[in-house]
């Protein structure tokens, strides 16, 4: 056998009457197969245990309903993992690192956001008001 052969094949579908497609970047657009990779991350939440999983802007390219619908699993999924049982897999924290998010998300206490500000063009961070940077 050799390890070049092996690999995992997620076959999606996006739309009604269609048959279910390898994901792959001819067949289906950057955010079907951002949404696919997240769910498929998700998936894998109580079968392997890890403290964080790290999404480095897996929201860009899709579109508002599926950017809006994948944040919102995510924040159910915290929700429902508080750790039920003393079961590890369930203490894993997500990292969503991106330039953007939608205006409107819902956030719960278990969301923790951090705004990096960086550049020559941004001002004193002694001068900043938090609750202006912060709208919900």
């Amino acid at each position: 056998y050799s390890i070049s052969e092996y690999g995992i094949k997620i076959m999606v579908k996006f739309r009604n009457g269609t048959c279910l497609r390898e994901l792959n970047p001819q067949t289906q657009s950057g955010g079907e197969r951002s949404v696919s990779t997240m769910l498929y991350i998700m998936a894998l939440q109580n079968l392997c245990f890890v403290p964080f999983r790290c999404v480095d802007e897996i929201n860009q390219g899709m579109d508002p309903n599926n950017e809006r619908a994948v944040f919102n699993m995510m924040v159910k999924l915290l929700d429902n993992n508080e750790g039920e049982g003393g079961n590890n897999n369930n203490k894993t924290q997500y990292f969503l690192l991106t330039p953007k998010l939608l205006n409107g998300l819902q956030f719960n206490e278990r969301v923790t956001v951090h705004v990096v500000h960086n550049g020559p063009a941004i001002e004193n961070p002694l001068d900043w008001d938090p609750q202006r940077l912060l709208r919900r």
